[in-house]
């Protein structure tokens, strides 16, 4: 949904889209037979990552095609909030109008004004948006609706494909849970409600929680949810503190955020969701696929270019950690993982103690 949008607007966000969607397909399709070409049998020595430094190299040194695939990705990179913020002035009175009518009935939100946020949040332009999560009044009014519903959508940004649907991820990853309902959902990281609202759709009866650092991220989930008929209890708050009573939720789960925190904070935030979900609970964490699962060497290379050039500066880490060993840490059981490229889904159960009350 496009509340406001004119004519400026739809016309930038209709070149971003197509400019990111043929460069994907076309340029990147001609990158990979030039790797083909300069690695016959995509393989290297080394560990993961220096195998993906070394064949960067090569694409650099020997694909034009790469080099103008990544141009024009980091052009739409750099005018996607652009675009927003001129098309949010256009279309500020609808928007304004709309929260004002609608987004109460989407639920509650319990602001925390004391809130401390930490500093890899605060001080990371993530995506490129200047100011990051924060940088405008209306932030996650603008990534929401206008950058992740106008450019996004279309693919061929990050890890969704050119001919990838941008929602498809969040529903494969919400219908991996091990029950047909849950009464309480926790979901980490709830950001716009994207995720939310697939979770609410394969579950109906459940009772959504979502707990975010960003307000007006909050405040865009809450209208998100008036969208659907939906209410949800929105907290800002942070992951690796939550304001939630031991054992307190059935299904705790995460979508792409662990690609977005330090590694120490990925560990911290797995052991929250430990301490909130109750016995017999599940953790739920679709993200990006490891490195080591992806499908080919070429791909790593696309996918690690995120991390110094589109603000991504948490991605390798996540890449290439052990994301079921820290599920494990945590103190979660049976843990497996499956999926593709994305999403690559994480799941394990809270554990029964003998004698304790489930």
């Amino acid at each position: 949904m496009a509340t406001g949008l004119k004519q400026r607007g739809r016309a930038d966000f209709n070149f971003l889209a197509d400019l990111a969607r043929w460069s994907g397909l076309e340029l990147q399709a001609a990158a990979e037979k030039d790797f083909g070409d300069l690695c016959p049998g995509q393989s290297l020595p080394g560990e993961v990552h220096e195998q993906i430094r070394h064949a960067t190299r090569l694409l650099e040194e020997g694909s034009r095609a790469y080099g103008w695939d990544r141009f024009y990705t980091r052009l739409v990179a750099e005018h996607q909030f652009e675009a927003a913020r001129y098309a949010y002035e256009d279309g500020k009175e609808a928007v304004t109008t709309e929260y004002a009518d609608n987004a109460q009935q989407g639920g509650t939100i319990i602001v925390d004004a004391s809130l401390q946020t930490p500093d890899y949040w605060s001080q990371t332009d993530f995506h490129l948006a200047p100011g990051g999560w924060e940088g405008h009044e209306r932030m996650g009014f603008m990534i929401h609706d206008y950058v992740y519903d106008l450019i996004f959508s279309t693919g061929g940004i990050g890890a969704v494909r050119p001919d990838q649907k941008f929602t498809d991820a969040r529903v494969q990853t919400a219908q991996a849970g091990l029950r047909d309902h849950y009464d309480t959902i926790l979901e980490l990281g709830v950001g716009t409600g994207r995720y939310a609202v697939s979770l609410q759709t394969v579950y109906p009866g459940a009772r959504i929680t979502g707990v975010d650092l960003g307000r007006t991220e909050l405040e865009h989930a809450q209208l998100v949810a008036a969208r659907h008929g939906f209410a949800w209890d929105l907290h800002q708050a942070a992951c690796e503190r939550l304001p939630f009573e031991d054992n307190s939720f059935d299904l705790v789960t995460a979508f792409i955020l662990l690609h977005e925190v330090p590694q120490p904070s990925a560990r911290q935030i797995l052991a929250e969701a430990y301490r909130v979900c109750k016995p017999g609970g599940e953790v739920l964490i679709g993200d990006v696929a490891p490195y080591k699962d992806q499908e080919s060497l070429f791909r790593c290379v696309i996918l690690d270019w995120e991390t110094e050039n589109r603000a991504e500066p948490f991605w390798r880490g996540a890449l290439l950690a052990d994301r079921p060993g820290l599920v494990r840490a945590a103190g979660f059981a049976d843990v497996t993982e499956f999926g593709a490229s994305y999403p690559w889904i994480t799941r394990g159960i809270k554990p029964v103690l003998e004698g304790a009350p489930v």
